[in-house]
C-alpha cells in the first residue's frame, strides 16, 4: 500500500483529468467524488477509476468536456442525455433536478441515458437525504454480459448498482448501495490489485466452475447475481427500469441506462412525521442486541459515515497498481510522473 496525502493525490488527480481534456472545475469535482468514494471505504468506484477514465477518453467513448442536457421534462419527469461525458455529473444533476421537481408535485421520476460511470451509487442517495427527499436510484443495460442471472452459465446483465436513500433527523439517515451482482466488478479489480482472493459465491472462471481468483473474471469468468432466485430477480428489475428510461432516446448511445425517482416526506402533508417515522425505524434497528461476533447493529450509511470520520485526515492509502495506473495514465496524458509523486507524495 502506498500512504498518500488526501490534498496531494487530490491535485495530482485533478491534473491529469486536465491534460486528458477535462475541463478544470470538472476535472475538481470529478476528483472530489472519487476520492469521497476511497474515504468512504468504497475504493472499487473511487481512484483507481482514473486510469479507466482517462482510458475512455483516449478510445473515445467519454467525451471530457461533455456536460448532461436535458432531452425530455415534464413537471414530474426529467430524463437527461449524459452526452456521453463523466456520468457523475449527470447522476448528480438528475438528483438536484427530482428533488426540485419534489417541492411541488411532491414525487418526480426520471433518468439518463448516453451515459458513463456514474460512480458509487451511494453518492447519490446521499445527496438526496441532504435535499431532503427519499431516493431511488439503480443502473442496468439491456446490453449487459458481466454477470449471470440464477441458473443461467452465461452472463446476460451488467453489475446492475441500486441505490435507496432516506433522511431521517438531525442529519441521521439511510442510504443502502450495492451492486445486485454478487459485488461490484471494481471490488472484485480491488481484490486483484491487492493480491487478494473473493469468495467463490462472487465469481464462475471462463469454464462455469465457482472460484476465488480474481484473475478468473478477467480471464472470461463471469460475475454471479447475489442472493440466488431473488437477487436475480432484482437484478433483472433494475435492467427493466432502465429499458424504460431508454425509450425516451433515439439512440441511447454506449453504456447503461439511470432510472430513479424520488419522494418528499412532505407527500401526505405530514413531512416532520415522515421524518420522526424513519428515525424510530433507524432507532429501533440499532437498538437490537448484537450477534456473536458483533459490537453494534448498524443500518446502511453508518459504515460509510465512519469510514469517513477515521479517514478524514490522511493520509489515504492505495493499493501499489492503483497508484502505478495513475502513473500510467499520466504518462499517456503527457504529465510527469515526478510532477504526479511531488504533489501526491508531499
Amino acid at each position: 500500500m502506498i500512504d498518500l496525502s488526501i490534498d496531494g493525490v487530490s491535485a495530482a488527480s485533478t491534473r491529469i483529468f486536465m491534460a486528458a481534456g477535462v475541463p478544470r472545475d470538472m476535472a475538481e469535482q470529478l476528483t472530489t467524488w472519487l476520492v469521497n468514494s476511497n474515504l468512504s471505504g468504497h475504493p472499487s468506484h473511487g481512484l483507481q477509476r482514473v486510469t479507466e477514465y482517462v482510458r475512455q477518453i483516449e478510445d473515445g467513448t467519454m467525451d471530457p468536456a461533455a456536460r448532461p442536457e436535458i432531452l425530455v421534462e415534464t413537471e414530474t419527469t426529467v430524463v437527461l442525455d449524459g452526452q456521453a461525458g463523466p456520468g457523475h455529473f449527470a447522476a448528480d444533476r438528475l438528483t438536484r433536478e427530482l428533488a426540485s421537481k419534489c417541492q411541488t408535485s411532491r414525487i418526480a421520476m426520471g433518468g439518463i441515458v448516453n451515459g458513463r460511470h456514474i460512480g458509487r451509487l451511494g453518492e447519490w442517495g446521499e445527496l438526496a437525504v441532504d435535499l431532503g427527499v427519499l431516493l431511488y436510484i439503480s443502473l442496468g443495460s439491456a446490453s449487459g454480459s458481466m454477470a449471470a442471472t440464477f441458473g443461467a452459465a452465461e452472463g446476460r446483465l451488467g453489475t446492475n448498482p441500486i441505490a435507496f436513500g432516506a433522511p431521517g433527523q438531525d442529519g441521521d439517515s439511510f442510504v443502502m448501495d450495492f451492486a445486485t451482482s454478487a459485488a461490484a466488478e471494481g471490488k472484485i479489480r480491488v481484490a486483484r490489485d491487492s493480491g487478494k482472493s473473493v469468495p467463490d459465491s462472487w465469481i464462475r472462471d471462463s469454464e462455469g466452475r465457482p472460484t476465488t481468483d480474481p484473475n478468473d473474471f478477467y480471464d472470461g469468468g463471469t460475475m454471479l447475481t447475489f442472493g440466488e432466485h431473488k437477487g436475480s430477480a432484482i437484478a433483472i428489475m433494475t435492467t427493466l427500469f432502465s429499458v424504460v428510461m431508454a425509450s425516451a432516446a433515439e439512440d441511447i448511445g454506449e453504456g447503461a441506462s439511470v432510472f430513479a425517482f424520488a419522494i418528499d416526506p412532505n407527500a401526505f402533508g405530514r413531512g416532520e412525521e415522515a421524518r420522526a417515522l424513519i428515525q424510530h425505524q433507524l432507532n429501533r434497528v440499532r437498538s437490537a442486541a448484537p450477534a456473536e461476533g458483533f459490537n453494534d447493529v448498524q443500518v446502511p450509511g453508518d459504515f460509510e459515515r465512519r469510514s469517513r470520520a477515521a479517514l478524514g485526515e490522511g493520509p489515504l492509502q492505495l493499493p501499489e497498481p492503483t497508484w502505478e495506473g495513475m502513473l500510467q495514465a499520466a504518462d499517456r496524458v503527457e504529465v510527469p510522473r515526478a510532477q504526479i509523486e511531488a504533489l501526491a507524495l508531499a
